[in-house]
């Protein structure tokens, strides 16, 4: 009996435990591989001097050397990751659409496995190093990576959820999101300082692989097999544009009401937000490894993986009751989140010990109810059919943001770091000021459409040309309790 309840538990959660499985061995990958880059440049810039790069704080401008070209590399890192993994998570959601949710679960993680592989012959070959960790990125990126399982585990939520419980059910995958976020980054610094990079590099290959295991034995296919061939159309293949057209359509179409451009603001606010969120990430692998630092390279590890805890009880508890007990709106929850982001770009620029970089990520801790905030207004001023092509923008349009945030942040801090290290983190607030000012003129906006309709409706009931008079009468005289015509006046006997 307890055995057939595991099993059940199991297999009513398997999208969620797919996805924490990738997302942990994900998190373990990019906290590993990102100083482990910094340390390849270092190598390669004094092969003839390796012990120069362990006492690079000696030397204050050759520390400043490596840091410069470290951040130019790490550019180009996220550009073979992050390109190849929007266009495929385009050309993906249409086709999952007609041919199953499984196989694009499945690529990512196979695509890590291999990048994985090719990393570990770049610790045996350091001569090579930086061409090989910048192979294994571009293999990351050619199998989907973070960009084609989130597509692919949402729209088979929403395959196997009915309509009142997807809502649940999506939460709990961003939860397993955050939850694997936390424990692969915790995972990152724990084993590289009881072992070796090399044994990191191995638990993440297994994570990864457990993931596609996972997909083959364990999970049904979502779309059943005479709907998939129903739906089979030869000119939607997996490297078809079509279904790139149809999400990019979902921002251009014309809708009532403003809707269109309420959309397109919240699409660029979340572009705006991964763009900073990404750009945070790589500026701070440099930043705390630099004077007055001197950060050892797992504990950005233990950094990413408080970062990710302490997002993710915000989300679980803090979300719902302002939600929920408060009832603020959507909005007005978006904007603490851009403000507390805001306060804690401010404090990071100035960081000069480490308790005040951990104390940076608790102030900028309400920032993850931003992305949950936005997919939800988004999702709110769309028809229901078009759902999945709204989400699947969004996954497209976080990835690639990641590029764009790492290629303006990397050269920004590679330019400053000469005169002001945390000029980067001044440019974020910036950024994030601006997002505030457009989260004004979005609140705005919205309440004049909500007011607006509610005119309307009321206007419609009021109408005296109408033919249903007396009964547009009797709605009203429910709705106000108050009769809207005059009544007569009780007749009276002489």
């Amino acid at each position: 009996m307890f055995l057939r309840f595991c099993f059940r538990l199991i297999m009513n959660n398997i999208a969620e435990i797919v996805l924490f499985l990738y997302k942990t061995g994900e998190s373990m990958l990019d906290a590993t591989i990102r100083p482990y880059l910094v340390q390849a440049v270092c190598r390669d810039m004094f092969h003839d001097n390796m012990s120069m790069c362990n006492s690079t704080h000696r030397f204050y401008s050759v520390q400043n050397d490596v840091q410069s070209n470290a951040a130019r590399y790490l550019m180009y890192y996220r550009i073979l990751v992050s390109i190849p993994a929007v266009l495929l998570g385009l050309l993906c959601g249409a086709w999952s659409d007609r041919n199953g949710r499984k196989f694009p679960m499945m690529v990512p993680g196979i695509g890590s496995v291999l990048a994985v592989i090719v990393y570990l012959i770049s610790m045996q070959y350091e001569e090579l190093a930086l061409p090989l960790i910048l192979i294994g990125a571009a293999t990351q990126g050619i199998f989907g990576k973070s960009a084609v399982i989130t597509m692919a585990v949402n729209s088979y939520a929403s395959d196997i959820s009915d309509s009142d419980q997807r809502t649940q059910k999506l939460g709990r995958l961003l939860a397993m999101n955050f939850m694997g976020l936390f424990v692969g980054s915790l995972l990152s610094g724990t084993i590289q300082d009881a072992a070796n990079i090399q044994i990191t590099l191995c638990v993440v290959s297994a994570f990864h692989a457990l993931s596609v295991l996972a997909v083959v034995f364990c999970m049904p296919e979502s779309i059943p097999e005479q709907t998939r061939e129903k739906d089979t159309d030869s000119s939607c293949t997996l490297f078809s544009f079509s279904g790139m057209k149809q999400s990019l359509v979902v921002l251009c179409k014309e809708r009532k009401e403003n809707s269109r451009m309420i959309l397109i603001i919240l699409f660029i606010c979340s572009i705006i937000n991964q763009t900073c969120k990404v750009g945070d990430a790589d500026v701070t692998v440099l930043f705390v490894q630099r004077s007055p630092l001197f950060w050892p390279e797992s504990w950005y590890g233990y950094l990413l993986s408080m970062d990710y805890a302490v997002m993710g009880v915000c989300l679980l508890l803090f979300l719902p009751l302002l939600s929920n007990v408060f009832t603020l709106p959507d909005i007005t929850i978006m904007t603490i989140g851009i403000f507390c982001k805001l306060v804690r770009s401010i404090w990071a620029g100035f960081c000069s010990e480490s308790w005040m970089v951990y104390t940076s990520v608790v102030i900028g801790s309400m920032a993850g109810m931003i992305s949950s905030v936005i997919r939800s207004l988004m999702s709110k001023h769309v028809q229901e059919d078009e759902l999945g092509k709204t989400f699947s923008l969004l996954a497209s349009g976080e990835t690639g943001s990641k590029l764009l945030g790492s290629v303006i942040f990397t050269n920004i801090y590679g330019a400053s770091v000469y005169f002001f290290p945390g000029f980067s983190y001044m440019i974020e607030a910036v950024l994030y000021l601006v997002m505030f000012w457009m989260m004004v003129w979005l609140y705005r906006e919205i309440q004049f459409n909500s007011n607006y309709n509610l005119l309307l409706a009321f206007a419609d009931k009021r109408d005296y040309g109408t033919d249903d008079l007396d009964k547009s009468g009797k709605e009203i005289d429910e709705i106000t309790s108050e009769p809207i015509f005059p009544q007569p006046l009780p007749a009276t006997t002489p």
